[in-house]
């Protein structure tokens, strides 16, 4: 079994948005994509552990769903029924690199429980030490708490930090943070690095999280202020954008970089 390196331990999360087209559809081209920066990195001597949106969303298209119930039974439903092909299309393509696709299904309470949470430490650290890629989602399938409050966002956050990962991804359709909504607003500008402490959220226009996701800039923010300390830092990048992960790790000025100093 292979030995984890803390230093060379990453999370990526990636969102709704990005694994499934606007039509419903399953994003093909960006799983390729990141399938393909997965791997690359792996080569490289990276541990990686994937925090992945889309259960919902692809729940919905199974049974033809053109807007997202209300109701917490239902989206429970979704998940379910839509958590199966998401994990199959990943495993499909990480095939192609003789890479192991492993679901992880957390809830935010799991965190709280020590016991549990050492657990899902050790589940997650094994499937690394024999060289499986975790994919975590959350266990909405079961927990109302998931469908009415969390977020894959925040949920990357608490899995980085149970695991001391020194880098979080945040995987958007946005090339970052922006001083106001870039949807909207055509003199929109980037914001390239960002002190957390410094940092006030009252100042930013962060839009909405859109038909198929449940976060929003907002809880990609407060993802990185629960996770941020001295050691680690977090990044808001474009998944559209072709091997923007590694670009990120070797400090090219792309995204949105967030530290804590």
């Amino acid at each position: 079994m292979k030995i984890i390196n803390s230093k060379k331990l990453i999370v990526i999360k990636v969102g709704s948005s990005l694994t499934t087209l606007s039509s419903g559809l399953p994003n093909f081209k960006f799983i390729k994509s990141i399938s393909e920066q997965i791997f690359k990195l792996y080569k490289k001597g990276f541990h990686i552990v994937l925090v992945s949106s889309g259960a919902i969303a692809q729940g919905m298209k199974i049974w033809n769903l053109s807007s997202k119930p209300k109701s917490v039974d239902f989206l429970q439903a979704l998940s379910a029924s839509g958590q199966i092909g998401l994990i199959n299309n990943y495993q499909k393509e990480f095939k192609r690199f003789d890479l192991i696709a492993a679901q992880v299904l957390l809830s935010h309470s799991d965190f709280g429980v020590k016991s549990r949470s050492q657990n899902a430490k050790n589940s997650i650290s094994n499937l690394i030490k024999l060289g499986a890629i975790p994919i975590i989602n959350e266990n909405d399938s079961i927990s109302t708490e998931e469908i009415l409050n969390g977020d894959n966002d925040r949920l990357s956050g608490r899995v980085g930090t149970l695991l001391s990962s020194k880098k979080l991804f945040i995987l958007t359709d946005q090339n970052g943070l922006y001083d106001k909504n870039p949807d909207q607003h055509k003199d929109a500008v980037l914001i390239n690095k960002i002190n957390i402490n410094k940092f006030d959220f009252k100042s930013i226009s962060f839009g909405d999280s859109g038909i198929l996701g449940r976060g929003g800039m907002i809880t990609k923010m407060k993802a990185a202020r629960d996770y941020l300390n001295k050691n680690n830092e977090v990044w808001i990048l474009n998944g559209n954008e072709e091997g923007i992960i590694d670009e990120a790790i070797k400090r090219k000025s792309v995204g949105t970089r967030i530290y804590l100093a």
